[in-house]
């Protein structure tokens, strides 16, 4: 019988990959900018109607946690198959579920917030997110070779690409 500890190993990889990791390193710079945002805010303020910026905030928050749901039951629903998932939201991008977050929920509670500086956080966001989705590629291709290679060279890892992927 398998320990659970080995989630690194060739057959089981964490349902949610490297996500939490991502958000749990992020959360310094959550309290570092919230702090510095708080005290010199009325600098940091957008200069637009606020009213537009939470409409615009609610709508990416909205997309951003309709596609993280969306993606996440394609992948739950293939997680345990040898299928590697190449359709749906993972034909247009790698990695939908943290291009979620990235690209829709964390700008839209950043308008919600008011602040072009807190904003700085997704840059940090993308770098901790390129570190680590590399042991998840590793993994990825370990399992899947040439099919997954293929699909890494024609469909981006974070930025959606408007074609979609059409395996061979």
């Amino acid at each position: 019988m398998k320990n659970q500890s080995e989630g690194n190993s060739k057959e089981n990889f964490p349902l949610l990959g490297i996500g939490p990791k991502v958000l749990l390193c992020i959360c310094p710079f959550f309290i570092l900018f919230g702090i510095l945002n708080s005290i010199y805010y009325p600098f940091f303020q957008i200069p637009i109607n606020y009213y537009v910026l939470v409409i615009i905030g609610s709508i990416l928050i909205t997309i951003g946690i309709f596609v993280f749901i969306y993606s996440e039951r394609i992948i739950s629903s293939a997680h345990s198959s040898s299928e590697l998932i190449t359709k749906k939201t993972y034909a247009y991008v790698r990695h939908p579920m943290y291009a979620s977050w990235g690209l829709g929920t964390l700008p839209g509670i950043f308008c919600l917030f008011n602040s072009w500086f807190l904003f700085l956080i997704l840059i940090f966001y993308y770098l901790l997110f390129r570190i680590f989705v590399r042991k998840e590629e590793r993994f990825l291709i370990e399992k899947y070779g040439e099919k997954y290679e293929h699909y890494k060279k024609n469909v981006n890892a974070f930025f959606p690409k408007l074609k979609k992927y059409k395996p061979d």
